[in-house]
Protein backbone atom coordinates (compact mmCIF):
# COMPACT_ATOMS: atom_id res chain seq x y z
CA UNK A 1 0.00 0.00 0.00
CA UNK A 2 1.51 3.22 -0.68
CA UNK A 3 0.29 7.49 -0.32
CA UNK A 4 -0.42 7.17 -3.76
CA UNK A 5 -2.92 4.42 -3.29
CA UNK A 6 -4.37 5.68 -0.73
CA UNK A 7 -5.06 9.45 -2.59
CA UNK A 8 -6.59 7.80 -5.14
CA UNK A 9 -8.95 5.62 -2.77
CA UNK A 10 -10.04 9.06 -1.38
CA UNK A 11 -11.52 10.23 -4.82
CA UNK A 12 -13.29 6.98 -5.71
CA UNK A 13 -11.12 5.36 -7.92
CA UNK A 14 -11.96 1.84 -8.91
CA UNK A 15 -7.94 0.06 -8.88
CA UNK A 16 -7.43 2.13 -5.76
CA UNK A 17 -10.83 0.40 -3.43
CA UNK A 18 -10.07 -3.14 -5.00
CA UNK A 19 -5.61 -3.06 -4.68
CA UNK A 20 -6.83 -1.98 -0.41
CA UNK A 21 -9.78 -3.85 -0.60
CA UNK A 22 -7.46 -7.42 -1.13
CA UNK A 23 -4.57 -5.92 1.28
CA UNK A 24 -4.40 -7.46 4.41
CA UNK A 25 -2.40 -4.59 6.02
CA UNK A 26 -5.66 -2.24 5.55
CA UNK A 27 -6.85 -3.37 8.91
CA UNK A 28 -4.19 -2.13 10.90
CA UNK A 29 -2.82 1.02 8.97
CA UNK A 30 -6.90 1.97 9.27
CA UNK A 31 -6.63 1.61 13.19
CA UNK A 32 -3.54 4.06 13.27
CA UNK A 33 -5.64 6.51 11.37
CA UNK A 34 -8.58 6.11 13.47
CA UNK A 35 -6.20 6.70 16.65
CA UNK A 36 -4.94 9.99 15.01
CA UNK A 37 -8.31 11.35 14.02
CA UNK A 38 -9.65 10.12 17.59
CA UNK A 39 -6.13 12.31 18.63
CA UNK A 40 -7.46 15.17 15.98
CA UNK A 41 -10.98 15.57 17.63
CA UNK A 42 -10.12 15.47 21.02
CA UNK A 43 -6.56 17.07 21.60
CA UNK A 44 -8.34 20.39 22.36
CA UNK A 45 -11.29 19.47 23.57
CA UNK A 46 -10.93 16.55 26.38
CA UNK A 47 -8.54 15.98 29.26
CA UNK A 48 -6.63 12.62 27.96
CA UNK A 49 -4.13 12.42 30.13
CA UNK A 50 -7.21 11.77 32.86
CA UNK A 51 -9.65 10.34 30.46
CA UNK A 52 -7.98 8.48 27.91
CA UNK A 53 -11.34 6.50 27.10
CA UNK A 54 -12.54 9.57 24.86
CA UNK A 55 -9.56 8.58 22.18
CA UNK A 56 -11.64 5.35 21.80
CA UNK A 57 -14.67 6.78 20.76
CA UNK A 58 -13.86 7.18 17.46
CA UNK A 59 -13.43 2.77 16.77
CA UNK A 60 -16.99 2.42 18.79
CA UNK A 61 -18.55 4.53 16.57
CA UNK A 62 -16.70 3.35 13.20
CA UNK A 63 -17.49 -0.08 14.19
CA UNK A 64 -21.15 0.35 14.62
CA UNK A 65 -21.80 2.53 11.57
CA UNK A 66 -19.87 -0.28 9.61
CA UNK A 67 -21.54 -3.15 10.51
CA UNK A 68 -25.31 -1.13 9.88
CA UNK A 69 -23.64 -0.38 6.21
CA UNK A 70 -21.83 -3.57 5.92
CA UNK A 71 -24.43 -6.24 6.55
CA UNK A 72 -27.49 -5.34 4.85
CA UNK A 73 -25.21 -4.87 1.65
CA UNK A 74 -23.68 -8.16 2.19
CA UNK A 75 -26.52 -9.86 2.60
CA UNK A 76 -27.85 -8.69 -0.47
CA UNK A 77 -24.91 -9.49 -2.94
CA UNK A 78 -24.99 -13.02 -0.50
CA UNK A 79 -28.13 -13.83 -1.90
CA UNK A 80 -28.03 -12.42 -5.12
CA UNK A 81 -24.81 -13.32 -6.48
CA UNK A 82 -25.82 -14.44 -9.98
CA UNK A 83 -23.25 -17.11 -9.79
CA UNK A 84 -20.24 -14.95 -8.68
CA UNK A 85 -18.07 -15.79 -5.58
CA UNK A 86 -19.04 -14.05 -2.72
CA UNK A 87 -15.76 -14.17 0.28
CA UNK A 88 -16.94 -15.63 3.42
CA UNK A 89 -18.42 -13.24 5.75
CA UNK A 90 -15.59 -12.44 8.21
CA UNK A 91 -13.05 -12.02 5.50
CA UNK A 92 -15.29 -9.49 3.53
CA UNK A 93 -15.73 -7.34 7.00
CA UNK A 94 -12.69 -7.96 7.74
CA UNK A 95 -11.76 -5.78 3.84
CA UNK A 96 -14.53 -3.74 4.43
CA UNK A 97 -13.53 -2.39 7.66
CA UNK A 98 -10.28 -1.66 6.26
CA UNK A 99 -11.54 0.56 3.80
CA UNK A 100 -14.02 2.21 6.19
CA UNK A 101 -10.68 3.14 8.29
CA UNK A 102 -8.97 4.04 5.37
CA UNK A 103 -11.44 7.28 5.55
CA UNK A 104 -10.54 8.41 9.19
CA UNK A 105 -7.93 11.14 8.32
CA UNK A 106 -10.56 12.95 6.45
CA UNK A 107 -11.30 14.02 9.96
CA UNK A 108 -7.99 15.45 10.29
CA UNK A 109 -9.58 18.69 9.65
CA UNK A 110 -11.40 18.57 13.18
CA UNK A 111 -8.32 19.41 14.37
CA UNK A 112 -8.15 23.09 12.77
CA UNK A 113 -8.77 25.40 16.33
CA UNK A 114 -11.69 27.61 14.89
CA UNK A 115 -12.16 28.40 18.58
CA UNK A 116 -8.39 30.25 18.27
CA UNK A 117 -9.21 32.59 15.49
CA UNK A 118 -13.00 32.92 15.25
CA UNK A 119 -15.65 34.69 17.51
CA UNK A 120 -17.75 32.09 18.80
CA UNK A 121 -20.64 31.98 16.56
CA UNK A 122 -17.96 32.15 13.26
CA UNK A 123 -15.99 29.32 14.76
CA UNK A 124 -19.44 26.98 15.40
CA UNK A 125 -20.56 27.39 11.41
CA UNK A 126 -16.98 26.62 10.45
CA UNK A 127 -17.31 23.23 13.12
CA UNK A 128 -20.62 22.80 11.44
CA UNK A 129 -19.17 22.93 7.58
CA UNK A 130 -16.03 20.71 8.41
CA UNK A 131 -18.61 18.23 9.74
CA UNK A 132 -21.19 18.36 6.86
CA UNK A 133 -18.08 18.39 4.22
CA UNK A 134 -16.46 15.53 5.75
CA UNK A 135 -19.74 13.18 6.59
CA UNK A 136 -20.57 13.97 2.75
CA UNK A 137 -16.95 13.00 1.63
CA UNK A 138 -17.54 9.94 3.97
CA UNK A 139 -20.53 8.63 2.86
CA UNK A 140 -20.44 8.95 -1.20
CA UNK A 141 -16.82 7.18 -0.58
CA UNK A 142 -19.06 4.39 1.31
CA UNK A 143 -21.27 4.56 -1.63
CA UNK A 144 -18.17 4.34 -4.31
CA UNK A 145 -16.96 1.36 -2.13
CA UNK A 146 -20.00 -0.82 -2.32
CA UNK A 147 -21.19 0.28 -6.17
CA UNK A 148 -16.98 -1.02 -6.65
CA UNK A 149 -16.14 -3.88 -4.42
CA UNK A 150 -19.66 -5.46 -3.85
CA UNK A 151 -20.62 -4.88 -7.46
CA UNK A 152 -23.94 -2.93 -6.88
CA UNK A 153 -22.79 -0.24 -9.55
CA UNK A 154 -24.71 3.35 -9.22
CA UNK A 155 -27.66 1.83 -7.50
CA UNK A 156 -25.47 1.28 -4.38
CA UNK A 157 -26.11 5.10 -3.72
CA UNK A 158 -29.70 4.57 -2.90
CA UNK A 159 -28.71 1.77 -0.06
CA UNK A 160 -26.16 3.59 1.76
CA UNK A 161 -28.15 6.75 1.83
CA UNK A 162 -31.03 5.03 2.97
CA UNK A 163 -29.22 3.63 5.67
CA UNK A 164 -27.10 6.64 6.42
CA UNK A 165 -30.53 9.17 6.70
CA UNK A 166 -32.17 6.56 9.02
CA UNK A 167 -28.67 6.65 10.94
CA UNK A 168 -28.69 10.60 11.26
CA UNK A 169 -32.59 10.46 12.13
CA UNK A 170 -31.42 8.17 15.17
CA UNK A 171 -28.68 10.04 16.61
CA UNK A 172 -30.78 13.59 16.20
CA UNK A 173 -33.61 11.97 18.64
CA UNK A 174 -30.90 10.97 20.66
CA UNK A 175 -29.17 14.17 21.25
CA UNK A 176 -30.55 16.89 23.25
CA UNK A 177 -32.13 20.02 22.23
CA UNK A 178 -33.92 23.22 23.45
CA UNK A 179 -37.34 21.52 22.41
CA UNK A 180 -39.05 23.01 25.74
CA UNK A 181 -37.11 26.58 24.94
CA UNK A 182 -38.19 26.65 21.21
CA UNK A 183 -42.12 25.67 21.97
CA UNK A 184 -42.30 28.48 24.78
CA UNK A 185 -40.69 30.82 22.97
CA UNK A 186 -37.95 31.81 25.29
CA UNK A 187 -34.84 33.61 23.41
CA UNK A 188 -31.82 30.75 23.19
CA UNK A 189 -28.76 32.28 22.95
CA UNK A 190 -26.82 32.72 19.48
CA UNK A 191 -25.13 29.17 19.70
CA UNK A 192 -27.63 27.60 21.04
CA UNK A 193 -30.29 28.94 18.09
CA UNK A 194 -27.90 28.31 15.33
CA UNK A 195 -27.08 24.18 16.52
CA UNK A 196 -31.07 24.27 16.96
CA UNK A 197 -31.53 25.43 13.64
CA UNK A 198 -28.81 22.94 11.60
CA UNK A 199 -30.11 20.21 14.14
CA UNK A 200 -34.09 21.19 12.32
CA UNK A 201 -32.66 21.44 8.97
CA UNK A 202 -31.02 18.20 8.67
CA UNK A 203 -33.67 16.48 10.48
CA UNK A 204 -36.26 18.06 7.87
CA UNK A 205 -34.30 17.14 5.07
CA UNK A 206 -33.74 13.31 6.68
CA UNK A 207 -37.42 13.10 6.95
CA UNK A 208 -38.58 14.46 3.89
CA UNK A 209 -35.90 12.42 1.79
CA UNK A 210 -36.74 9.18 3.43
CA UNK A 211 -39.97 8.22 1.00
CA UNK A 212 -38.09 8.57 -1.92
CA UNK A 213 -35.32 6.60 -0.33
CA UNK A 214 -36.97 3.99 0.62
CA UNK A 215 -38.77 3.19 -2.35
CA UNK A 216 -35.18 3.06 -4.74
CA UNK A 217 -34.05 1.07 -1.88
CA UNK A 218 -36.43 -1.47 -2.26
CA UNK A 219 -36.37 -1.21 -6.00
CA UNK A 220 -32.37 -1.96 -6.15
CA UNK A 221 -33.08 -4.42 -3.41
CA UNK A 222 -36.26 -6.59 -5.97
CA UNK A 223 -34.15 -5.48 -8.78
CA UNK A 224 -30.42 -5.42 -8.51
CA UNK A 225 -27.94 -8.62 -9.12
CA UNK A 226 -24.75 -7.66 -7.74
CA UNK A 227 -21.66 -9.22 -9.21
CA UNK A 228 -18.66 -9.50 -6.73
CA UNK A 229 -15.16 -8.04 -8.79
CA UNK A 230 -13.08 -11.57 -8.63
CA UNK A 231 -9.91 -11.33 -6.78
CA UNK A 232 -7.75 -10.88 -9.95
CA UNK A 233 -8.68 -8.03 -10.51
CA UNK A 234 -6.66 -5.76 -7.68
CA UNK A 235 -3.65 -6.13 -9.92
CA UNK A 236 -0.82 -5.93 -7.67
CA UNK A 237 1.27 -2.30 -7.27
CA UNK A 238 4.81 -1.47 -8.25
CA UNK A 239 4.91 1.46 -5.84
CA UNK A 240 6.55 0.99 -2.52
CA UNK A 241 4.34 -0.78 0.11
CA UNK A 242 5.52 0.64 3.43
CA UNK A 243 4.34 4.36 3.00
CA UNK A 244 1.37 4.59 3.85
CA UNK A 245 1.83 2.15 7.01
CA UNK A 246 4.80 5.01 7.59
CA UNK A 247 2.39 8.22 7.48
CA UNK A 248 -0.13 5.91 9.57
CA UNK A 249 2.39 5.74 12.41
CA UNK A 250 3.91 9.15 12.16
CA UNK A 251 0.27 10.61 12.25
CA UNK A 252 -0.62 9.30 15.95
CA UNK A 253 3.54 10.45 17.07
CA UNK A 254 2.60 13.93 15.68
CA UNK A 255 -0.15 14.27 18.98
CA UNK A 256 2.67 13.20 21.45
CA UNK A 257 4.28 16.83 20.25
CA UNK A 258 1.01 18.26 20.53
CA UNK A 259 -0.36 17.42 23.72
CA UNK A 260 2.12 19.14 25.76
CA UNK A 261 1.05 22.85 24.42
CA UNK A 262 -2.91 22.19 24.28
CA UNK A 263 -3.88 19.85 27.17
CA UNK A 264 -2.75 22.04 30.23
CA UNK A 265 -6.10 23.99 29.31
CA UNK A 266 -8.16 20.45 29.74
CA UNK A 267 -6.24 19.48 32.41
CA UNK A 268 -7.31 22.70 34.84
CA UNK A 269 -10.91 22.56 32.88
CA UNK A 270 -11.19 19.51 34.17
CA UNK A 271 -10.08 19.94 37.36
CA UNK A 272 -13.13 22.31 37.85
CA UNK A 273 -15.43 20.07 36.18
CA UNK A 274 -14.68 17.10 38.68
CA UNK A 275 -14.77 19.33 41.94
CA UNK A 276 -18.28 20.88 41.25
CA UNK A 277 -19.26 16.81 39.97
CA UNK A 278 -18.24 15.42 43.02
CA UNK A 279 -19.69 18.67 45.39
CA UNK A 280 -16.81 20.23 46.46
CA UNK A 281 -17.44 23.86 45.09
CA UNK A 282 -15.29 26.17 47.11
CA UNK A 283 -12.36 24.10 45.20
CA UNK A 284 -13.77 24.83 42.10
CA UNK A 285 -14.38 28.13 42.49
CA UNK A 286 -10.69 28.36 44.08
CA UNK A 287 -9.31 26.54 41.08
CA UNK A 288 -10.90 29.00 38.80
CA UNK A 289 -9.57 32.21 40.72
CA UNK A 290 -6.20 31.21 41.03
CA UNK A 291 -5.97 31.60 37.22
CA UNK A 292 -6.62 33.97 34.24
CA UNK A 293 -9.75 32.98 31.35
CA UNK A 294 -6.97 32.65 28.88
CA UNK A 295 -5.70 29.38 30.99
CA UNK A 296 -9.01 28.00 30.18
CA UNK A 297 -9.72 26.42 26.62
CA UNK A 298 -11.94 29.25 24.55
CA UNK A 299 -15.37 29.69 25.14
CA UNK A 300 -15.52 27.47 27.91
CA UNK A 301 -18.72 27.68 29.67
CA UNK A 302 -18.28 26.28 33.45
CA UNK A 303 -21.00 24.49 35.20
CA UNK A 304 -23.95 24.67 35.73
CA UNK A 305 -25.31 24.61 32.56
CA UNK A 306 -28.89 24.55 31.71
CA UNK A 307 -30.77 21.33 30.11
CA UNK A 308 -31.91 21.05 27.25
CA UNK A 309 -35.07 18.95 26.27
CA UNK A 310 -35.13 18.09 29.85
CA UNK A 311 -31.80 16.24 29.55
CA UNK A 312 -29.08 18.03 32.17
CA UNK A 313 -25.80 18.41 31.29
CA UNK A 314 -23.20 15.54 33.25
CA UNK A 315 -21.30 18.45 34.44
CA UNK A 316 -24.16 20.51 36.31
CA UNK A 317 -23.92 18.44 39.12
CA UNK A 318 -23.70 21.50 41.70
CA UNK A 319 -26.98 23.55 41.56
CA UNK A 320 -26.88 27.34 40.97
CA UNK A 321 -28.37 27.91 44.68
CA UNK A 322 -25.23 25.94 45.94
CA UNK A 323 -22.66 27.79 43.96
CA UNK A 324 -24.18 31.51 45.53
CA UNK A 325 -23.95 30.01 48.93
CA UNK A 326 -20.25 28.93 48.41
CA UNK A 327 -19.58 32.66 46.67
CA UNK A 328 -21.20 34.69 49.68
CA UNK A 329 -18.86 32.47 52.15
CA UNK A 330 -15.86 32.62 49.95
CA UNK A 331 -16.48 35.64 46.83
CA UNK A 332 -13.74 34.31 44.00
CA UNK A 333 -12.61 36.40 41.48
CA UNK A 334 -13.81 38.84 39.84
CA UNK A 335 -13.88 37.33 36.33
CA UNK A 336 -14.92 34.46 38.40
CA UNK A 337 -18.68 36.32 39.54
CA UNK A 338 -18.91 37.75 36.49
CA UNK A 339 -19.15 34.28 34.67
CA UNK A 340 -21.94 33.41 37.55
CA UNK A 341 -23.54 37.01 37.72
CA UNK A 342 -24.05 36.64 33.26
CA UNK A 343 -25.90 32.74 34.54
CA UNK A 344 -27.66 33.96 37.03
CA UNK A 345 -29.80 36.13 34.71
CA UNK A 346 -29.73 33.35 31.68
CA UNK A 347 -31.70 30.80 34.43
CA UNK A 348 -34.10 33.66 35.77
CA UNK A 349 -34.84 34.89 32.13
CA UNK A 350 -35.19 30.90 30.89
CA UNK A 351 -37.62 28.09 31.28
CA UNK A 352 -34.79 26.07 33.04
CA UNK A 353 -35.89 28.01 35.86
CA UNK A 354 -39.37 26.60 35.90
CA UNK A 355 -37.74 22.78 36.18
CA UNK A 356 -36.53 23.80 39.71
CA UNK A 357 -38.76 23.51 43.01
CA UNK A 358 -39.48 26.50 44.90
CA UNK A 359 -37.29 25.45 48.05
CA UNK A 360 -34.39 25.77 45.33
CA UNK A 361 -35.92 29.49 43.74
CA UNK A 362 -35.63 30.56 47.08
CA UNK A 363 -32.23 29.04 48.48
CA UNK A 364 -30.91 31.19 45.29
CA UNK A 365 -32.72 33.98 46.41
CA UNK A 366 -30.85 33.52 49.69
CA UNK A 367 -27.83 33.10 48.82
CA UNK A 368 -27.50 36.35 46.36
CA UNK A 369 -28.88 38.46 48.71
CA UNK A 370 -25.82 39.92 50.09
CA UNK A 371 -24.33 40.18 46.67
CA UNK A 372 -24.92 43.91 45.47
CA UNK A 373 -24.95 43.36 41.71
CA UNK A 374 -27.05 39.77 41.60
CA UNK A 375 -29.91 41.12 44.15
CA UNK A 376 -29.79 43.84 41.95
CA UNK A 377 -30.36 42.22 38.70
CA UNK A 378 -33.00 39.51 41.04
CA UNK A 379 -35.15 43.37 41.85
CA UNK A 380 -35.13 44.34 38.51
CA UNK A 381 -36.09 40.94 36.94
CA UNK A 382 -38.89 41.13 39.53
CA UNK A 383 -40.06 44.59 38.64
CA UNK A 384 -39.66 44.71 34.50
CA UNK A 385 -39.50 40.95 33.53
CA UNK A 386 -42.82 40.54 32.40
CA UNK A 387 -44.43 36.64 33.15
CA UNK A 388 -40.80 35.64 33.91
CA UNK A 389 -40.86 38.59 36.88
CA UNK A 390 -44.84 37.75 37.31
CA UNK A 391 -43.82 33.86 37.74
CA UNK A 392 -41.07 34.35 39.86
CA UNK A 393 -43.08 37.19 42.19
CA UNK A 394 -46.07 34.05 42.99
CA UNK A 395 -43.18 31.47 43.45
CA UNK A 396 -41.36 33.73 45.88
CA UNK A 397 -43.93 34.43 48.56
CA UNK A 398 -40.98 34.98 51.19
CA UNK A 399 -38.12 36.40 52.04
CA UNK A 400 -37.57 38.68 49.16
CA UNK A 401 -34.83 41.52 49.03
CA UNK A 402 -36.93 44.69 50.12
CA UNK A 403 -35.90 47.69 48.38
CA UNK A 404 -36.38 49.69 51.74
CA UNK A 405 -33.75 47.95 52.93
CA UNK A 406 -30.72 47.25 50.69
CA UNK A 407 -28.56 43.99 51.14
CA UNK A 408 -25.44 44.85 53.28
CA UNK A 409 -22.45 45.30 50.81
CA UNK A 410 -20.31 41.78 50.68
CA UNK A 411 -16.87 41.19 51.19
CA UNK A 412 -13.98 42.34 49.07
CA UNK A 413 -13.31 39.74 46.24
CA UNK A 414 -10.10 38.42 46.10
CA UNK A 415 -7.32 38.93 43.06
Amino acid sequence: MSIRTWLRYLIGDRQAILELAAAPQALFVGALFVLSAGFAREYDAEDLLHEPWHLLLPFAASLITSVVIFLPCYGLAYRKRGGTTVPPLWPAYRSFLGLFWLTAPLAWLYAVPYERFLSPIDSIKANLWTLGIVSVWRVFLMIRVIGVWMGFGWPAMFLVLLIANVEALIAIRMVPRPIVGLMSGVRLTPAEELIANTTRLVEGLACLSLPALLVFACAVVFGQKPRWPPADDALPTRERARTLGALAVCSVLLWFFTLPFTQPEQIRRHEVERAFRQGRISDGLAAMSAHQPADYPPYWDPPPRPAWGGHRDPNSHPKLGEIYEAIAVEPPAPWVRAIYYGKLEQYLQSWELWHWDQTEIRRVVRAIAPLPEEAALLARILRDGGESGHQLKELLKEGLPSEANPPPTNPEPRN
